[in-house]
């Protein structure tokens, strides 16, 4: 039954704005269809209130037909209006027809969320304002009439009924709002992805590894070695010559696992810019450093990858203080340097 209701609307997926505001018409038509149905036999059989069960058959009626006009057209703001204007005109001939006795004024209470939620902060406040303003006239009309208020078997009805009510239009408004966090807190967290991560190697890009290096030279105590490699791959301007920038990219991503995959869990990896990668080795000395750039550098020379048979040159510098993320990066980088100087496929520390 539920899922024939709640029809899915392909131009409205679940992170559409509108997503949430046609989940809310389809809650507040079944609400308001079983409301009025179950008022419309209370009125006839228990209190013989044909009057007001005309006026709730009439909302039953209209709740029916601002559904399968919603179904047909898909049409948003024009439910969002039509439902909100039912709701609100029959609540208010509700009220007006009591004179606000029997706790009918409670009813009024339920305009404002589907009013708010369904038109917006301004469209809502306006609504409200015109609801609550007849609700205050009703009222002064009792004062002015002095009459003695009774309250029977009707007027717990009304309380009972607006309260289950509300009950479920804030289950639904707390399910929303839960759910447009959880998306939130998803977005956020793919955007600090982007943000510091390089789109081609999913290794952390150039500003990452500044900060990230920057703190940990600013918290490594004095005693506690820290080092830092420079790898590039050599003659890497060949592969894009010879089979273009698409083969090059290809070549930079399966280099950039296999980097991964080689150095330490503790071990930092990060996309310095072109072909080039740094690694940051967490307590490592400049001797352990280089034992492990060596190792990187035999284990990459045996392999195939992308197709390619590579080799690197690394540059190796540990940090000293008061060394600076630019000054050990930069030692590092002069080790490069030599190290393709002098014929490439070789390790050089600073």
């Amino acid at each position: 039954m539920l899922k024939f209701w709640f029809k899915e609307f392909p131009q409205y997926p679940s992170d559409h704005t509108d997503y949430w505001r046609t989940r809310l018409i389809s809650y507040a038509l079944l609400i308001t269809t079983s409301y009025f149905l179950i008022l419309t036999i209370i009125n006839i059989v228990t209190f013989s209130a044909y009057g007001l069960a005309l006026l709730d058959g009439a909302g039953l009626l209209l709740s029916l037909a601002i559904v399968v006009w919603f179904r047909a057209t898909g049409s948003v703001t024009s439910t969002a209006w039509s439902v909100t204007i039912m709701v609100t005109t029959l609540v208010l001939l509700f009220v007006v027809t009591t004179g606000g006795y029997a706790h009918s004024l409670y009813w009024a209470t339920i305009v404002p969320p589907f009013a708010f939620f369904l038109l917006g902060r301004n469209s809502g406040t306006g609504v409200s304002l015109v609801t609550f303003s007849i609700c205050s006239f009703v009222v002064y009309q009792q004062t002015e009439s002095q009459q003695p208020a009774f309250f029977a078997f009707g007027s717990l009805l009304n309380v009972i009924e607006v309260s289950v009510a509300h009950i479920l239009l804030f289950r639904f408004y707390e399910r929303a709002r839960s759910s447009a966090y959880d998306k939130l807190e998803m977005r956020n967290a793919e955007i600090l992805l982007l943000a510091e991560t390089d789109k081609l190697t999913g290794l952390y890009n150039r500003e990452k590894l500044d900060n990230t290096l920057n703190g940990l030279i600013q918290t490594n105590p004095k005693d506690e070695p820290l080092s830092v490699m420079i790898v590039d791959i050599d003659y890497f301007k060949n592969i894009n010559d010879q089979y273009g920038h698409f083969e090059g990219d290809r070549v930079l991503s399966a280099l950039a696992k296999q980097l991964k995959h080689l150095m330490r869990e503790e071990d930092i990896v990060a996309r310095w810019g072109g072909e080039e990668f740094v690694v940051v080795c967490a307590n490592a000395s400049l001797a352990t450093a280089m034992s492990l750039a060596q190792r990187i550098r035999e284990s990459i020379a045996k392999q195939i990858i992308s197709g390619h048979s590579l080799t690197i040159s690394v540059g190796v510098a540990q940090l000293t203080h008061p060394d600076t993320a630019e000054s050990v990066l930069d030692r590092a980088d002069a080790a490069l340097y030599r190290a393709k100087r002098d014929g490439r496929n070789r390790v050089f520390a600073a």
